[in-house]
């Protein structure tokens, strides 16, 4: 009985990290490397180049952003891009002007191991109050819907 417990646990300790989901707490590693401000609640997106759907919301996102300035809601992006250049190429090419992080170690979407891309997380004073994952159509009014609903108005 022992051994089988062993084993169990065994298989347990090999699993990858699950994602951050809503309610945990970032570590002090992940909120460091996003360079978040505690007074303003955060949407961090995780991106690369090469997903289809990262190209369809991020003029969305990146427009919002802009409206966003007077609400204490910010956004950063975290692309994932293994080769930087490539990265920065994607970024100029959509014109984004929200800050972007470049993680080609890939040690901050390792962090947050989102379960898949597009990823959105909302992220105030440490605290992840929201994540949304994959393809959303209207990400903007998406955002704008989730906001509203965290008591930010547009």
């Amino acid at each position: 009985m022992f051994k089988k417990w062993v084993v169990i646990l065994a298989l347990l300790m090999s699993l990858p990290a699950l994602a951050f989901k809503e309610g945990d707490r970032l570590t002090d590693t992940a909120s460091a490397g996003l360079s978040l401000d505690p007074k303003k609640l955060t949407i961090v997106d995780f991106f690369a180049e090469w997903c289809v759907s990262c190209r369809h919301e991020l003029p969305e996102v990146n427009s919002l952003y802009q409206t966003l300035d007077s609400t204490g809601v910010t956004v950063v992006g975290v692309d994932v891009d293994e080769d930087v250049e490539v990265g920065l190429a994607f970024q100029k090419e959509l014109g984004l002007k929200f800050p972007v992080v470049n993680d080609p170690q890939q040690s901050l979407v390792n962090e947050f191991t989102p379960i898949g891309m597009p990823a959105l997380y909302y992220i105030y004073q440490g605290q992840i109050l929201k994540v949304r994952f994959g393809a959303i159509n209207n990400i903007s009014k998406v955002i704008t819907e989730d906001l509203a609903e965290m008591g930010v108005e547009l």
